[in-house]
């Protein structure tokens, strides 16, 4: 049962490509409600599952006797190739075809412990279930047809990976093309931004000289504006005395020539001028 020449391997890897494909093509398409073409190529294949299968029973065929090493052995190989098939389409094509992102234990987005131990009891229902009836389906038909359908899936399969494969490749230029503008425009950006916070800066720092040289200037117009006041107090007073003295002395002299004479009551109050003054320089010291 479990001794495959090459031809055979080769048959079992397409029947479950064919297989991994119309299952998950209709589980899809169930789930989305239209009708939905999986994988990376455009044919009905997807190599991943034939990959997988293969991988699985030639790891535990020869433990076949022991489930708990078929269960191990198959999980462990199963989320090894699921790992380096996710990160190889990352490097080379920049696209994913599944992310466990969203899993608690995961790594990278490429594999996860739930992922895992299905693939475990997926091994053991490969084994036991699975393939034996897959291996006699294929035993039953005539080596020539085997052969003859062999060569027709290889030869579709190679042109059609080679067709998907360019198609990646323009695909992965073009997004390493886009990431490159992003790139840029975020520089760009940045620069943009840096640029705008100095130009900020300088004319905060210039307005805020600008204010304090108002404010140098208007303390000095208010110095000298008191100044001024100061000196027109000043001769105010000095012209007050100096009319205080002449009405004193005027009053004397016409008191010397007229005995009766009385100083009238629309001479200038001179207690009223000084009150003014003083009120004057109240408001001064108010400003002040």
């Amino acid at each position: 049962m479990y001794s495959y020449h090459f031809r055979e391997w080769l048959s079992f890897f397409y029947f479950y490509c064919i297989f991994g494909w119309c299952f998950e093509s209709a589980y899809v398409t169930l789930k989305n409600r239209h009708l939905t073409n999986r994988g990376f190529l455009r044919g009905p294949w997807l190599p991943l599952y034939g990959s997988g299968a293969i991988l699985v029973l030639w790891l535990t065929l020869p433990f076949h006797e022991t489930p708990v090493l078929v269960y191990v052995v198959g999980a462990l190989g199963a989320t090894a190739l699921e790992y380096v098939t996710g990160e190889t389409m990352v490097r080379w094509f920049r696209v994913r075809y599944w992310d466990y992102s969203d899993q608690r234990f995961q790594y990278k987005g490429h594999i996860c412990l739930s992922s895992s131990i299905a693939w475990g009891f997926l091994s053991l229902l490969m084994v036991y279930v699975v393939h034996k009836p897959v291996e006699q389906l294929i035993f039953r038909i005539h080596e020539e047809a085997v052969s003859v359908l062999t060569f027709a899936v290889t030869v579709c399969i190679v042109y059609d990976f080679s067709n998907a494969f360019r198609k990646a490749m323009d695909l992965r230029a073009m997004l390493i093309q886009a990431e490159q503008i992003c790139a840029e425009l975020e520089q760009r950006a940045a620069e943009k931004r840096r640029v705008l916070e100095a130009a900020a800066v300088f004319a905060k720092a210039a307005v805020e000289e600008r204010i304090e040289e108002k404010k140098e200037r208007a303390e000095q117009s208010k110095e000298e504006l008191l100044k001024r006041v100061e000196g027109e107090i000043g001769r105010l007073q000095e012209m007050q005395e100096q009319l205080k003295e002449r009405m004193v002395q005027k009053a004397a002299l016409l008191g010397k020539h007229n005995p009766g004479f009385r100083l009238m009551a629309n001479v200038p109050d001179m207690e009223e001028i000084r009150e003014r003054v003083h009120r004057l320089q109240r408001r001064l010291e108010e400003r002040k």
